[in-house]
Formats: structure tokens, sequence, C-alpha cells
């Protein structure tokens, strides 16, 4: 089996000023977390750079909310990896200007939960949290850094998409990029993220609108009567993949989370290894043999193809590797309803 643990991801923390409601991974305030050190970080970017990791992805939790933030990245910056920094930018310091400006990365990531204090405080109990956010992502768009605005509807803004879209284009120049698809609390979280998300048919409607207007949007105005648009599915791949987990996960990514545990998939702690005790190597050689999946029902299911069911969601939405979600089932069928309709 070829493995190569190429893309990395550092979960620095689980805490967070904000507590969404549809946060997957968030704690309790009350909850004990024994974080690893700066130099825990710092050793560890040394060994996966030494393993042949080239990306690796700083998050949380927000890795901001660390006091040790700028100690841990500057440390890591160093070891020559393609960054990437995933920031709700609602904490974004002088201080972390500083470091960032000093050693920017390559890309930045900002979720976005709203259109204005009041969504944030409804939805993130931060009553400034939407001004807070803007100001965080004018200091951001100064680095030369890519910059990828993201938005999470909850039922409480999904009306909102094409406001905020105009909103932050007007003012940004970027269009967020849609993450339609919440999924139940994983690895001990502690929000209900299921009672707020937008039904199946609304996540369906709300991504095949905005992914056509999109689409639109890159045709110059006088060719737009000349052009067509159809769909097509994925390709499908002749050569048989080796995988752990039906992806990537395990195989050439990785996730060393705030503690140091060694996950093929952040979603996922179900199968782990030690990346603190045992050093990261040997870690991520020992991670397959924790991996043990029963076969799935869906296995003969006619959507199979064009479903995005995995051994996490299937854990997170039932509780069950062997479990069918619905949510995701009716995601599958009302997406493939609606490719009929558009061809």
């Amino acid at each position: 089996m070829s493995r190569y643990p190429m893309d990395g991801t550092f979960e620095l923390t689980l805490r967070c000023n904000l507590r969404c409601k549809m946060c997957m991974f968030r704690r309790e305030d009350s909850q004990a977390m024994e974080e690893l050190t700066a130099a825990q970080w710092i050793d560890l970017a040394d060994q996966v750079a030494k393993a042949g990791t080239m990306s690796l992805l700083i998050t949380g939790g927000e890795p901001l909310f660390r006091k040790d933030f700028t100690e841990i990245y500057a440390g890591i910056y160093p070891k020559g990896f393609l960054l990437a920094l995933y920031t709700n930018a609602t904490l974004v310091t002088d201080r972390v200007m500083e470091t960032l400006r000093a050693m920017p990365p390559h890309r930045i990531g900002v979720t976005l939960y709203g259109t204005c204090n009041e969504d944030y405080k409804n939805i993130c109990g931060l009553s400034d949290g939407f001004d807070r956010a803007m100001e965080g992502i004018e200091k951001l768009r100064t680095l030369p850094s890519a910059l990828e605005l993201r938005f999470t509807p909850t039922c409480d803004t999904i009306e909102k998409i094409e406001e905020l879209d105009k909103r932050i284009y007007d003012r940004f120049g970027i269009h967020p990029i849609l993450s339609a698809r919440v999924f139940k609390a994983v690895r001990g979280g502690c929000m209900q993220p299921e009672t707020c998300r937008p039904s199946p048919r609304q996540t369906v409607d709300i991504t095949w609108k905005q992914t056509e207007a999109r689409l639109r949007n890159l045709i110059p105005e006088e060719f737009k009567k000349y052009v067509k648009l159809e769909i097509s599915d994925r390709c499908e791949y002749t050569e048989q993949t080796q995988t752990l987990l039906g992806c990537g996960a395990g195989m050439k990514s990785f996730t060393v989370t705030y503690d140091g545990k060694l996950l093929g998939c952040q979603l996922l702690d179900t199968f782990q290894t030690d990346a603190l005790q045992e050093g990261f190597l040997p870690a991520w050689e020992r991670f397959p043999e924790t991996v043990q999946l029963p076969p799935h029902p869906c296995g003969d299911c006619e959507y199979l193809q064009n479903c995005t069911l995995c051994p996490a969601v299937a854990m997170a939405e039932t509780g069950s590797f062997t479990g069918v979600p619905s949510y995701i089932c009716e995601i599958t069928k009302l997406t493939e309803k609606r490719k009929e309709e558009f061809r």
C-alpha cells in the first residue's frame, strides 16, 4: 500500500471565542483540554516536514484563540510548508498581523456566519461579531495570501445568501464559497448542528442556484445568448484507487489533534494513533492497522457513484459505520432529480 503524508492539518485547539450553533467540534467551556505546547507543535512540524509533508493547514477551533499562536506559527513557518490558515477573523490583532506580514501564509480561509451583528449574536453568541470579522478581513486582505471566504448558512440565515454575497463582493471583490452541508457534532462536540441546519431540499436548492449563477457570471454578457449550460456526472475512474476511508484520508492526508493524536480525517477519531508519544512517522506508519470498517449496506445503491456518504459522515449522522443517514440520502436523491430536470 503506497501512502505518503503529503497534506497535513494541525488542529491547535478546539476552543473558540464563538459558540456557533452549527459547529461540529466545539466542546463545553468547562471541559478540560490538555493542548500541546508551542514547543511540541514546533517539534511535530519538524517531524512532518522530514516525513515529506508539503502542505499544512493550521486550524482549530479558532487557532488565534491561543495566546501563543504567534509563537507556534513563527516556529512552523521556516519548515517550508505550503501553509494555510483557517480563522473566523474576529481575533486578528496587531500582533497577529505583524507575524503574518513577516511570514505570510499561502492561503487564508475565513468562514462567515451572517450579514450583520444581530446574526452573529443569534448564531455565534458574539454581539459585534460581524463588525469584528469585517475588520479582520480588511487586515488579512493586505497580505499577499490567497484569501477565501466561506459562508455556512443556518435556518436563520438561508434567506440572506444573496444579500451576503453582494455585500461581501462589493466590499472585498470576493464571492463567498457556500458550505451548505452541515453534519451532526463529532468527537464529543457539544453543539447540535442538526437543529439549525437547512433541510435537504433547501440545501440542494441553494447550492444549485448559487452554482448556476456563478457559472453564468463567468460568461461575458455578449456571449451569454450563445452559451447553453449542461451538466454531467463526475468522471468514472477505471483504475482501482487504494483507500482506507474511501478518500485520501490516512493515505495522503492526516490531522494531528490538539492533544497530539493522529487521525486520518478530522471528523473521525474512532481510528487513531499517538503522534506525540510514538513520534509522527511511526504513528503514521501504524495508522492503517487501526482502521477496521464493516461492509456498508449502501454498496448496491443506484445513487452510490454520486453520493457523498463516507465512514466519517455515517458515524456522525447515525453513530454507526453501517448507518444510513437520511440527511445524505435525501440530498443525493434530490440532486439527481434536479440533474434530470436540468437536462
